[in-house]
């Protein structure tokens, strides 16, 4: 990730909205971007690529809550008032911008109507329609590439995989680290991929959803497909259980996983879905609107039991979810 040029592009607008993908490690790349706007020395861009330069200021929910509050910005704003401890300029940091509690969004954009000269707004967001219009009118908006894994394919097909693996393979170890085991040796794919499926199988609602959630990689797809079908068939246990142990999840968890139930069904609309008791594709691109309902409905922090509950028995329609 080309994060400091980025960042550089921008070091004189006074907030910026960097659009990043679903995956990404939001407090990560935002240090990332932070790092050249503090200061120009490699000290400075080693402490706050850290989270621990002194002129970085991170809003982030507190522990136990999923939204920044308004006090957060008010502090922010307030430190903005003197002049940087040890960098040229203070930055402020909004990893997951659209967790912005509604009052705490309005300071900020009071804040930007009339912008403080020593400090930098960085904001990080998947779309800008998850945020106030009247912010996004007054950041400049960076779409940050996706990362290319061309490079990570061909170290696969080196490996012993063939490009059909590789490829899968990408497509579902897409959290941090989880490639590397698969650089390390030739695993047997569809033999992990038999026994994830036969796991998968014999797992009852909450431990589905641990694994749908938090699993390996390819245990992972394999809880995902496994939950598509029960979904379909309308397995009351996971409507009633599934969904109680899902509303425990954090949001950016909920994120993911419906990340990972769009990929599963993407998939199986191009493999005209062999590998899913959903045989008609057209039952799998209804359950591809539904989860961009739940994901704007999860997005402005509606209940997420309910709109849980409305995904899964979406999918239980069939093409009738249209």
């Amino acid at each position: 990730m080309e994060s400091v040029s980025l960042a550089t592009q921008t070091r004189q607008a006074t907030s910026t909205i960097y659009l990043v993908s679903e995956r990404s490690d939001r407090v990560r790349d935002g240090r990332g971007l932070a790092a050249p706007l503090v200061g120009e020395t490699e000290r400075d861009h080693r402490l706050a690529r850290r989270g621990a330069h002194p002129d970085v200021v991170e809003l982030t929910p507190p522990d136990g809550k999923e939204r920044v509050g308004i006090e957060q910005v008010r502090a922010a704003i307030r430190a903005a008032q003197f002049a940087p401890v040890q960098g040229q300029r203070k930055v402020c940091l909004i990893p997951t911008a659209e967790a912005l509690t509604p009052e705490a969004a309005n300071a900020l954009l009071k804040t930007l109507e009339e912008p403080p000269r020593e400090m930098a707004f960085v904001l990080l967001a998947t779309h800008t329609n998850d945020l106030l219009p009247t912010i996004v009118s007054r950041s400049r908006i960076v779409r940050l590439p996706a990362t290319s894994r061309e490079a990570d394919r061909e170290r696969l097909v080196d490996r012993g995989y063939s490009d059909a693996e590789a490829r899968w393979l990408l497509a579902v170890a897409d959290r941090d680290t989880e490639i590397d085991r698969f650089f390390e040796e030739r695993l047997d794919i569809d033999a992990l991929r038999a026994a994830a499926e036969e796991r998968a199988r014999q797992l009852d609602p909450p431990d589905l959803v641990a694994a749908v959630v938090s699993g390996e990689s390819i245990v992972r797809r394999a809880a995902v497909v496994e939950l598509l079908e029960r979904a379909e068939r309308r397995d009351v246990p996971l409507l009633t259980e599934g969904i109680r142990t899902f509303a425990s999840q954090t949001r950016p968890a909920l994120f993911a996983f419906l990340a990972d139930l769009l990929a599963a069904c993407s998939e199986g609309v191009r493999a005209g879905a062999d590998r899913m008791t959903a045989s008609d594709p057209r039952t799998l691109r209804a359950a591809c609107v539904a989860i961009d309902r739940a994901h704007r409905a999860l997005s402005v922090h509606g209940p997420t039991e309910a709109i849980l509950l409305s995904l899964l028995l979406s999918i239980g329609e069939g093409i009738d979810a249209h």
